[in-house]
C-alpha cells in the first residue's frame, strides 16, 4: 500500500522531521507533496557557513535547516515543490536504481502535459539543457528516503542571492562548484495553473498512476511527535549550522561522487595533523575513516585528490 499523505505546513522544520519520523516509524510506502516558505535547505555533509550567503539570509530572516539526505543546498519559496517517496529499500536495488525509478512518474507526469523534461546524470531533472528539480536520498535502516525539488514558480534572483556562499576561504587551485543553469517548470507551459493546481494535478496523476495509493491523515499522535522531532533536532542551531570550522588551511577537491571541502592544520613538516571534512557528495561516506586516513598525508594537491577519490559513499 502506498500512503499519500495531506498536511498544508509550509514551515521547513516542520517538514523535514515530518519526513524523518515518517521513514523511521512507519512501514507503509508513503509519498508527500509539500512546499516550504523562504528557506534554505542543506545536506547533510555540508558546512553551512561555506554554503550560505550568511549576511543575506540574517538581513531576510531566512531559516537555515539541515536535512537527513546528503546532496547540496538549494533554496525553497512557496514558488517550489518539493515531492518524497519513503519506502522499505527494494532488495538489492542501488542508491541510481532508487534515483530513476522514483524520478520516472514525475517526469511522466511532466511529458503528459507536453513538458520534455528528463533525468541527466545521477539526479538531476532538465527541462532543454536547464535544471528544474534536484534529487537527494539516505537509508535508515531497511528503509530509504528520496525527496527533490520541482522549480515551478520560483524566484530565481533570491535563489542565486541566498546561496552565494564565501567560496573565496578555498584555495585558488581548488575546482569550485559549478552552478546549474535552471528554470521554473510554469516557463514551459503555455496555459499556466497556479502552484496550487499544479500540485493537485500531480497527486492526481499519482492516483492514476499508483491505483493502492491512499489518503493518510497525520493523527494526533503523529503530530505531536513530529512536533517534538522539530524541536528536539531541526529548529537547533547544533544540527543546522554546527560550529564555523577553525582551521589554517581549506581546499575543496573534486570528486566522480562530489566535492569535499577539506579544513586542517598542518605540522612543521607540512604533514595534515588536523582534518574535518565536508561536502556535498550523494550517499553515506565512512567521513571519520578518510579523514583518519588523511592525518600525516603530506598537504599536496595530487596526494589529496588521490586519497579522496579512492573513497566512496556507500550505497
Amino acid at each position: 500500500m502506498l500512503l499519500i499523505l495531506d498536511h498544508q505546513s509550509t514551515n521547513p522544520d516542520w517538514n523535514l522531521a515530518a519526513e524523518e519520523y515518517l521513514l523511521t516509524h512507519f512501514t507503509d510506502s508513503v509519498f508527500r507533496l509539500w512546499r516550504n516558505a523562504p528557506s534554505i535547505i542543506v545536506g547533510r555533509h555540508q558546512n553551512t557557513w561555506a554554503e550560505v550567503n550568511v549576511p543575506y539570509v540574517q538581513q531576510h530572516s531566512i531559516p537555515v535547516v539541515r536535512r537527513l539526505s546528503g546532496g547540496g543546498a538549494v533554496f525553497h519559496d512557496l514558488g517550489n515543490i518539493n515531492y518524497s517517496f519513503i519506502e522499505p529499500k527494494p532488495y538489492g536495488e542501488e542508491s541510481s536504481g532508487t534515483f530513476k525509478r522514483c524520478t520516472q512518474p514525475i517526469l511522466s507526469a511532466l511529458n503528459h502535459i507536453g513538458v520534455e523534461a528528463y533525468l541527466s546524470g545521477r539526479n538531476d531533472l532538465l527541462i532543454k539543457g536547464m535544471k528544474f528539480s534536484g534529487t537527494a536520498q539516505c537509508q535508515v535502516h531497511h528503509r530509504v528516503l528520496l525527496h527533490g525539488t520541482l522549480l515551478y514558480s520560483s524566484s530565481l534572483s533570491n535563489l542565486g542571492e541566498a546561496l552565494k556562499g564565501p567560496r573565496s576561504k578555498f584555495t585558488k587551485r581548488a575546482v569550485p562548484s559549478t552552478a546549474s543553469p535552471v528554470c521554473n517548470i510554469s516557463s514551459h507551459l503555455s496555459d499556466i495553473p497556479s502552484v496550487e493546481q499544479f500540485m493537485d494535478y500531480l497527486a492526481d496523476y499519482m492516483r492514476s498512476t499508483y491505483l493502492n495509493m491512499h489518503l493518510y491523515e497525520y493523527t494526533r499522535n503523529d503530530l505531536a511527535a513530529i512536533e517534538n522531532v522539530a524541536s528536539a533536532k531541526y529548529r537547533t542551531k547544533a544540527w543546522n549550522w554546527g560550529e564555523e570550522p577553525q582551521f589554517s588551511r581549506q581546499t575543496e577537491v573534486k570528486t566522480i561522487f562530489g566535492a569535499l571541502q577539506l579544513y586542517f592544520d598542518t605540522d612543521s613538516n607540512g604533514l595534515i595533523s588536523r582534518i574535518r571534512l565536508f561536502g556535498d557528495y550523494v550517499g553515506e561516506m565512512e567521513r571519520e575513516a578518510l579523514e583518519a586516513r588523511l592525518i600525516g598525508c603530506r598537504a599536496e594537491e595530487e596526494r589529496l585528490v588521490a586519497i579522496c577519490s579512492a573513497s566512496s559513499p556507500l550505497p
